[in-house]
């Protein structure tokens, strides 16, 4: 009989976050419950300009202002490639929505393209840069065990003194997004060490339309120590089927797996509504 710890086990960004969330939302989208009808309208502006500047870096031939140039196209071909991968679909908030989206990806990419000039151009980059780095953690018993620590990098730069930075692409005017998604320069600075060696001098966020269009951070081995710990809890609550619903509802009305949460399954209730009835009716409550 295999042995769980022989079945590797891969972890990205997202399913960390989601598992720190919810776990049972985790273990469902693991399991490939994911409605192929979402709506990814919420953050498709991200998707269209990270798929730009991806394919604009990697162009050896780019031009200087051309990012904007692609917008309609991506738009376009993006929903039909969601549908196509059954990752989701955009549902437009009105008739005005579409062109609200294309000028946020307009301005976006304009004040994008000087920051990547500083940060990004002079030096050797890797941009879209998928990984799947092994790492080895306890397992239940303390057996030592091959995790795989996977994703993708909007941009990884090899700075002139030999150094890593890592820069990720966020498509926000909130000031304040930086306090949500800390957690992922975290995880990449730990994908970094295993890949290379050493960790990143400095991580950062690129938000073109914030009041600080760049912010960064220098890790410490404090960071690292914490991000490792959750890596470490994941693996063991999926390694033990340790995978409850979270205790609030907070969000669940707009959860993508929600059809197959067994929170809100009838027969999974702890009252069945067959019960529910039945009491309704003695009370004559029908409410």
């Amino acid at each position: 009989m295999t042995h769980p710890a022989d079945r590797p086990l891969s972890i990205s960004w997202s399913q960390l976050r989601t598992h720190m969330e919810c776990r049972q939302k985790g273990h469902l989208l693991r399991a490939g419950k994911r409605s192929p009808a979402a709506n990814i309208r919420g953050f498709y502006h991200g998707m269209v300009v990270d798929s730009i500047m991806r394919d604009w870096l990697a162009d050896p031939h780019r031009r200087p202002g051309t990012m904007t140039g692609l917008v309609d196209d991506y738009i376009t071909q993006g929903e039909k490639d969601a549908i196509a991968r059954g990752s989701g679909v955009v549902r437009w908030k009105n008739a005005d929505d579409r062109a609200v989206l294309r000028q946020f990806c307009i301005d976006l990419l304009t004040r994008l393209e000087p920051i990547l000039d500083e940060l990004v151009l002079p030096y050797q980059f890797f941009s879209a840069l998928t990984f799947r780095v092994p790492v080895t953690v306890p397992y239940l018993d303390g057996t030592p065990t091959t995790v795989y620590l996977r994703g993708e990098m909007d941009l990884l730069v090899r700075e002139t003194d030999g150094h890593w930075a890592v820069w990720d692409l966020k498509g926000t005017r909130d000031d304040q997004y930086w306090r949500k998604v800390l957690g992922q320069l975290l995880f990449y600075d730990l994908a970094t060490l295993a890949l290379h060696g050493q960790p990143t001098t400095r991580v950062g966020l690129i938000q073109p339309l914030c009041a600080r269009p760049v912010l960064e951070w220098q890790l410490t081995d404090d960071h690292r120590r914490q991000i490792w710990a959750a890596v470490i809890s994941m693996a063991t609550d999926i390694w033990r089927t340790d995978v409850p619903c979270k205790s609030d509802t907070a969000s669940c009305a707009f959860c993508e797996v929600r059809h197959a949460c067994p929170r809100y399954d009838p027969v999974g209730n702890t009252m069945p509504i067959g019960e529910a009835l039945r009491l309704a009716a003695k009370t004559g409550d029908t409410r």
